[in-house]
């Protein structure tokens, strides 16, 4: 059963909460305070999406109102002071009491919003700033990564992660807040910027298994179907018992074949992907992108067609690679993308005395199972 299935909305349809405690005898203070700060995070949830909605209506109104031409804050949806007074000098010149009480209701709306977005920003100095989820993020990922920045061990950051109900898929957008204190952590999923809430993501995705769910039992009762006529058939096929034979040969020519694709799909789950290359020619091709003071990342043009080359964890930990294949004399260092990987922990670059090579040792096999990575030469 898919972790998604256990999560509870706890807060409205706008986010997720979580929390991993200590054992119950260290109950503390310290999960008073995260759940307070969850609690809050719940509450700028809700306020971001009131203040979005009254954005909306005041632009409507605005337009309503022949005032069209006022353009709003896009952070804050606020009107300028200048556009506030302009406003009102309009309301007592007007004669049309429609259009008046019109115009007001935008005075009044703005004031609704200025309060709104006051509370936001006293929520926002209270709480953590959270991770902005981007494509491929997990929670899990984030939530282990926040941990060993506390200086929580890896093992322990697991085993607290564990505890916790993680959204099995983010978007692009959603605000990942997490909260740590004295062995007590707690996450709370919000919806951001991202076009849908943590629910209304949550439904996307149990809608998606449950089709495919009946997708396969449809599928399961039409195999049943064919198994029952297949049956009916026997009867009449007895005498035709070399066809049978013939058949049988075939059934198990693909058994064979099946056995091979399947042992390809282990040998491709138990690989490193990776793309050697000259890394001025990597960013020149968009593979990868060079910040100036940020490490190497993914460039527009990473896509799994780029990675030409693959190692077989099982049996394989190695690779050596020559400058003179990149076009370089000699090798000064070796820059591996993507940034998450660290050098020491989970691999090594040894240079040759003569820096005409460098060979990478991957220390955690596993942390490159089925990874995409790049390895950017420079001389």
């Amino acid at each position: 059963m898919r972790r998604m299935s256990l999560f509870r909305l706890l807060a409205g349809p706008m986010a997720v909460l979580a929390l991993a405690l200590a054992p119950a005898c260290k109950k503390s203070a310290e999960e008073k305070e995260i759940k307070d700060l969850q609690v809050k995070a719940a509450e700028l949830d809700k306020l971001n999406q009131q203040s979005g909605e009254a954005g909306m209506s005041q632009a409507a109104k605005l337009k309503e109102a022949g005032a069209g031409d006022v353009r709003l804050n896009a952070e804050t949806m606020q009107l300028t002071p200048e556009q506030k007074q302009v406003l009102e000098e309009r309301i007592k010149a007007e004669k049309n009491s429609s259009y008046k009480e019109l115009l007001q209701e935008v005075i009044d709306k703005d004031k609704e919003i200025k309060e709104l977005n006051d509370k936001i920003t006293k929520l926002r100095s209270i709480l953590p700033r959270p991770d902005v989820a981007k494509a491929n993020d997990s929670h899990y990922g984030l939530a282990i990564k926040f941990l060993k920045k506390k200086g929580v061990n890896e093992a322990q950051a697991r085993k607290l992660v564990g505890r916790v109900l993680i959204m099995d898929k983010l978007a692009p957008g959603f605000e990942v807040y997490h909260f740590y204190s004295n062995g007590v952590y707690g996450t709370w999923v919000s919806q951001g910027k991202a076009r849908v809430s943590p629910s209304e993501l949550q439904a996307e995705e149990k809608a998606k298994i449950e089709g495919e769910r009946d997708t396969a039992v449809a599928n399961n009762d039409a195999l049943k179907e064919e198994v029952a006529d297949l049956m009916a058939q026997k009867k009449k096929i007895t005498e035709d018992i070399e066809n049978l034979r013939g058949e049988k040969e075939k059934m198990l020519k693909d058994m064979e074949a099946l056995a091979a694709t399947n042992e390809s799909q282990k040998a491709k789950l138990n690989s490193l992907h990776y793309l050697v290359g000259n890394r001025k020619k990597l960013e020149k091709d968009g593979i990868i992108v060079v910040p100036t003071f940020a490490k190497d990342r993914a460039g527009a043009n990473w896509s799994d067609s780029a990675f030409n080359k693959s190692m077989d964890l099982r049996n394989a930990d190695t690779i050596t690679i020559a400058a003179a294949d990149y076009g370089l004399k000699q090798i000064a260092k070796v820059s591996v993308v993507p940034g998450s990987l660290i050098k020491d922990e989970h691999y090594t670059v040894t240079l040759s005395a003569d820096k005409a090579t460098a060979t990478i040792k991957l220390l955690k096999k596993d942390r490159f199972k089925n990874e995409k990575v790049v390895f950017a030469v420079i001389d």
